[in-house]
């Protein structure tokens, strides 16, 4: 009572300790919040004055006075031309120290205020420029002696023919605007750089580990993508120190996304589309490299040649929802559904991207790009998370299978060499599956659960691998020598199993301790109780039962009465007594029969049932008395019977009875015979013919061409 007291003390500190935590973190966002958008800052510490004013209104355009005057942002008339010019009148209040900033749209500009040329950026004014020079911010620095003098600015268009706003303002105040609304999209592209290289550099360490393609894909367009968006940055001017260099830069960037997507595309669709991504691939990177060699020799600027790598990437995400259309239809898409909704998502944006570049002549580069990549990132480590999960449950089961069909193979082998218990493995995993079924309400084992018992039971022996032939099939009881060596063999097992790992659940604890005993004098380790782990104890019954109903070198089977006595006897002593009774109950109903076991459905495999219904024949013939010529021939057929359907290849057995010359029967039997069938003697006037992989009328034929009677066992 006190123990539960202390216990629920300390559940509800616990909890009040949590709770607090929770609380605390909860406030201080609250306070963090207040602190970001409170605007009541009177009584805070002064941060200085970034106040700027605009200078948008009062243009016109010089010759045409006519037209009046006209606001910023302004898009030029098409009848006025590419080049224009236009006028205004600087405000009353500049003094030393102003500054007044406009941004080109790739346009040359020329600033004189009352006839002096006080700024330049064109293409003439920095060496080696194209044509079509970088967007940018140009500042003109003012004086106080400027106030009311005339400003005239010479515009010569080359793409866009807009005319941004202009803001005036004290030193760097004027890029204040500037940084607060393009910081944030700087943030995007570093934060979509930082994911990038993390992507890349994680998929590289984990590529010989997991299918991280994909992944590693991603993370080059990520980068490519990220990079771009800082080049096309309206804070390129402060990122770089020569951003005049990004007519290079960026185009190369933009034309390489294409290929990029493609790589990703192709790694996601499992290559299933390889031959049209590929192309698309190479059509970009040799026009990449066309439009270099067109703009070093003069011929087109990088900008006059990249609306044809725009239509390639736009037809690289057409492929790209085509081919995942095309999967949907096939119902292939399920294999990576997590990224099918993010590439429709990226795509989407990508295109609005693309859109927005021709349509919306103020157009912000890059954000809903690098959205859609975010969000294609996300699905990415969702599907490849996923698909590892997926990939290592199927790689455990083939490997349980393949522990399983390893096992099954030894464990036959080994029933193969044993003279007379032939078939003990396989009967004792039936009769441990059958405890275990009858058990599962009470100890809550899962058809799985009963399966794997069954497993356990089939190779409880295999340590007998390391018992001499001399020993194993002796005639006789075993000396006090012998005896120790054969109790070996759970040892042997266990050790020789434990190479492979524990595959299948309970499978070192089965062949170790199946000869343990309830009161402790059992082997190898003296092991009592519940200390037996359960399915050594149900295996303890199996064995027992098959041991005391089957023939031995140095004994017949026991009568039922006696085994039922004798398993009653061993409750509490040899056996664990709460399994004994429900033991005693399968035997009394008859449910331990191996005849049914050998018609109906065991829970194994469909193959390997005529090998079973031999061994059950051979068994009961021993038990009968019967004088079969050689037991340990028929195991090995029955063994060899067993590797073969396990493949999915039946052997049809007949038996043959003649009192011929036994070569004359065998050669007359062997005439109509294939090479992969075999002739074994059963009793002195008696053959069993095998017939491997015949249907019922090849089998029909063979009965009809023999001049002896021949009798289908199955």
């Amino acid at each position: 009572m006190n123990k539960n007291k202390h216990f629920k003390l300390y559940e509800i500190v616990e909890n009040l300790a949590r709770f607090g935590a929770y609380f605390l973190l909860s406030l201080i966002i609250v306070i963090m919040g207040v602190s970001f958008f409170d605007i009541n800052n009177s009584q805070e510490a002064y941060t200085g004055s970034f106040i700027t004013n605009t200078f948008n209104s009062h243009w016109h355009f010089e010759g045409y006075e006519s037209s009046g005057s006209f606001t910023l942002p302004y898009q030029i008339p098409k009848e006025y031309g590419d080049d224009v010019v236009i006028v205004n009148t600087l405000p009353a209040y500049l003094c030393n120290g102003m500054n007044i900033m406009m941004r080109t749209s790739m346009q040359d500009i020329y600033v004189y205020i009352d006839g002096e040329l006080r700024t330049e950026y064109s293409t003439e004014s920095i060496d080696h420029m194209s044509e079509h020079i970088p967007s940018a911010y140009v500042i003109t620095n003012l004086t106080g002696l400027d106030a009311g003098k005339e400003i005239r600015i010479e515009i010569h268009c080359k793409n866009k023919n807009i005319i941004n706003g202009m803001t005036i303002g004290y030193g760097n105040n004027v890029w204040f605007e500037v940084l607060r609304n393009g910081l944030w999209v700087v943030f995007i592209g570093v934060f979509v750089l930082f994911l990038g290289i993390m992507v890349t550099s994680t998929a590289l360490f984990l590529r010989n580990t997991f299918r991280v393609g994909a992944a590693r894909k991603l993370g080059f367009l990520m980068i490519n993508v990220s990079l771009w968006v800082l080049s096309e940055s309206r804070l390129r001017q402060l990122i770089f120190s020569r951003p005049s260099l990004a007519q290079y830069y960026s185009y190369l960037l933009v034309e390489m996304i294409g290929v990029f997507a493609a790589m990703y595309f192709d790694e996601v669709q499992h290559r299933n589309y390889h031959r049209r991504y590929i192309v698309m691939e190479l059509l970009i990177v040799v026009q990449v490299n066309i439009n270099l060699l067109l703009a070093a020799l003069g011929i087109f600027d990088l900008h006059d040649t990249m609306i044809t790598s725009h239509i390639l990437n736009a037809i690289c995400a057409l492929i790209g929802i085509v081919n995942t259309i095309n999967d949907i239809r096939k119902h292939r898409v399920k294999e990576y559904i997590f990224v099918a909704v993010g590439m429709v998502i990226f795509i989407v944006l990508a295109i609005n991207e693309l859109m927005g570049f021709y349509v919306n002549k103020f157009h912000v580069f890059g954000v809903q790009l690098c959205l859609g990549l975010v969000f294609l990132m996300v699905a990415t480590v969702v599907q490849t998370l996923h698909d590892e999960t997926q990939a290592y449950d199927i790689r455990e089961k083939n490997r349980t299978a393949m522990t399983i069909k390893t096992i099954e193979t030894i464990a036959g082998a080994i029933d193969a060499r044993d003279e007379y218990t032939g078939g003990h493995s396989e009967r004792v995993g039936m009769y441990a599956a059958r405890l275990a079924r009858e058990m599962a309400a009470d100890y809550d084992f899962s058809e799985e659960d009963i399966l794997r018992i069954q497993y356990v039971g089939l190779v409880h022996d295999i340590g007998k691998i390391g018992v001499a032939d001399n020993v194993l099939n002796k005639s006789g009881r075993l000396s006090d020598e012998e005896y120790a060596l054969m109790k070996k063999h759970t040892e042997i097992g266990y050790e020789i199993m434990s190479s492979l790992g524990d595959g299948i659940e309970g499978l070192l604890d089965g062949i170790r301790y199946h000869h343990e005993r309830f009161d402790g004098k059992g082997y190898p380790d003296g092991l009592a109780d519940t200390d037996i782990p359960l399915i050594a104890r149900i295996l303890t019954l199996a064995d027992s039962y098959d041991a005391m109903t089957s023939n031995r070198i140095y004994r017949n089977h026991l009568p039922d009465e006696r085994v039922r006595n004798e398993i009653l006897n061993g409750a509490g002593t040899q056996f664990d007594p709460a399994l004994v009774p429900i033991f005693i109950r399968l035997m009394d109903s008859g449910e331990l029969n191996m005849e049914a076991y050998s018609v109906e459905d065991t829970g194994m495999t469909q193959q390997g049932k005529n090998a079973i219904r031999l061994e059950y024949k051979l068994q009961n013939d021993l038990m009968a008395g019967m004088k079969i010529v050689n037991p340990s021939h028929i195991r090995m057929l029955c063994y060899i019977m067993k590797l073969m359907e396990r493949k999915g290849k039946e052997y049809q057995v007949l038996i043959v009875e003649s009192d011929d010359d036994q070569t004359k029967v065998r050669d007359e039997l062997r005439k109509y015979l294939a090479a992969h069938d075999l002739i074994v003697s059963y009793e002195a006037n008696s053959y069993l013919v095998a017939m491997y992989d015949v249907d019922e009328g090849e089998k029909q034929k063979y009965m009809d061409s023999i001049k002896y009677t021949a009798v289908s066992l199955f």
